[in-house]
């Protein structure tokens, strides 16, 4: 289990226009989800989609202020 689901989080290369789901075809957007790992100063950004709740690593990071925890 990662990131709060039984599936498997899945890779998708970012291309264009994200906003389709390419499990379920939901064409609405995706929720964001950030965890943070080791370096507290890095949360990487997962996609997931509100219709069939599969969750997407697209290997983007958000930096993040310090004194956030």
């Amino acid at each position: 289990m990662e990131m709060g689901s039984k599936q498997k989080v899945e890779n998708i290369k970012p291309d264009g226009e994200i906003y389709s789901c390419p499990n379920c075809a939901y064409t609405d957007g995706f929720h964001v989800s950030f965890k943070i790992g080791d370096n507290s100063r890095k949360a990487e950004i997962y996609l997931i989609c509100p219709n069939c709740h599969s969750r997407f690593r697209i290997n983007w990071q958000a930096d993040l202020p310090q004194g956030v925890q």
